[in-house]
């Protein structure tokens, strides 16, 4: 009785979880193409009064996901070794490469409404005055 008790426990908790997933506010995303790199910026929307959480990925990888309290100002530097090395396309020809920019909060009447992001790869604009609104 005690392990039909526990399974049926963990199935509730399990349905508890994939309801809250399927619940949980669509991220806003805006994505471009530099040199031949997909680059995409997301916002994931926290619940309401809740953090949200601002990711980049470029060639489908995840290069970042910052909750928005660390997403204002962001600088992230990468050294590519010497010799034969796996990089992603736009770190290519530089020995070391900057990931600068940042989401910074618009405010309107004293309360955030936005947040613009832009984001330097090196020598490439990467992401350039993508805006995500709270609705």
């Amino acid at each position: 009785m005690l392990k039909t008790s526990a399974l049926c426990a963990a199935a509730l908790a399990f349905v508890s979880v994939c309801s809250h997933a399927q619940s949980a506010p669509k991220p806003q995303c805006q994505s471009s193409t530099i040199e031949n790199s997909k680059v995409e910026m997301c916002m994931y929307p926290g619940a309401s009064f809740q953090h949200d959480t601002y990711v980049l990925r470029v060639d489908r990888m995840t290069i970042f996901a910052l909750v928005d309290d660390f997403a204002d100002q962001v600088e992230l530097t990468h050294t590519v070794p010497e010799g034969p090395a796996l990089e992603l396309p736009l770190s290519r020809g530089e020995k070391v490469v900057k990931l600068v920019g940042g989401c910074v909060p618009e405010s309107k009447d004293g309360a955030e409404v936005a947040r613009v992001c832009n984001f330097r790869w090196g020598r490439h604009e990467v992401v350039k005055n993508v805006r995500f609104t709270f609705d």
